[in-house]
């Protein structure tokens, strides 16, 4: 489990103008991922516009993902759908694909019952080939309370939680509660908050681009050096304020062209960027690349 420990990046997925998925493209953004030196990549999240593919794209990105690695990276399948028989299929494609883990969102849109959403999971753990990490994100789905979370974590093969949340309280207790688990911080804003807290390590959509500099700070935390590790989350969090005013999605996605790393845009209904949008994300991009530049 420790080979899982560190930053992992929320994936993206390089789509071409006509917006179906662009194969060539994930090599070269995987090959981007290695440069960066972290552990390795979440795959068919959220940042990877998992929820506006078919089940048959979100089954090739999965397979094109692993094939672009081809073991240079720890990779972590996000299968999670509203349908129970779509995530054990998923599941199923990322064991044989070669993938170290699973994760899966709390089934959503219908407001499943406790009951139901606690048998979705414990049926995922049963039948996956691989172990389980559970995907609390309560400003998209219903939360999980910390005594629910600790009672999945029971099951042998669920390993751990990626907790996409400002509670910074409930990872706490979490790791308090579960010292053998897996925790990893889910808000990139918030990458310091969640590792002072106890985190092992953190997914993040700006990982994607800006991945050394968290690995850095990840760092920092370890050495004791807060101070520093305070600076880094300070450049990442001017880079964040740009990105959510021009749309997180797409404004990713330009930042890596900026970086020479084309993933083409975002599926619709995100919008495109204007240029003076990409010109605000060029401007927030220099002092992280000018950081760069000392610590290659």
């Amino acid at each position: 489990m420790t080979k899982l420990e560190g930053i992992f990046s929320a994936l993206l997925t390089p789509f071409r103008k006509d917006e179906s998925i662009d194969r060539d493209a994930i090599g070269s953004l995987v090959d981007f991922q290695v440069k960066l030196k972290i552990q390795g990549t979440y795959v068919g999240g959220s940042s990877g516009e998992a929820m506006l593919q078919s089940l048959e794209e979100r089954t090739n990105a999965l397979r094109w993902t692993a094939e672009a690695a081809a073991g240079r990276l720890m990779l972590i399948a996000h299968v999670g759908a509203i349908a129970t028989a779509d995530t054990l299929h998923l599941a199923k494609v990322a064991g044989d694909a070669g993938y170290q883990a699973i994760s899966a969102i709390t089934p959503y849109y219908y407001g499943f019952s406790r009951d139901e959403v606690m048998a979705h999971y414990r049926e995922l753990a049963d039948n996956s080939p691989l172990p389980l990490i559970i995907y609390n994100f309560p400003a998209r789905t219903t939360g999980f309370s910390t005594e629910e979370l600790t009672t999945l974590l029971t099951h042998e093969n669920i390993i751990g939680i990626k907790h996409t949340s400002s509670d910074m309280y409930q990872l706490e207790r979490l790791r308090e509660a579960n010292p053998d688990a897996l925790i990893y911080n889910g808000y990139d804003e918030m990458c310091l908050a969640g590792l002072a807290s106890g985190a092992q390590g953190a997914i993040g959509t700006t990982y994607n681009f800006m991945g050394d500099l968290y690995v850095e700070l990840r760092r920092h935390v370890a050495d004791g050096s807060l101070e520093e590790a305070r600076r880094l989350q300070r450049m990442a969090n001017d880079v964040i304020d740009v990105l959510i005013a021009v749309g997180v999605m797409p404004g990713s996605k330009a930042a890596l062209d900026i970086m020479g790393v084309y993933v083409g845009p975002s599926r619709r209904p995100f919008r495109k960027l204007s240029d003076a949008d990409r010109t605000k994300m060029e401007a927030a991009l220099r002092p992280l690349l000018e950081w760069r530049k000392t610590h290659a």
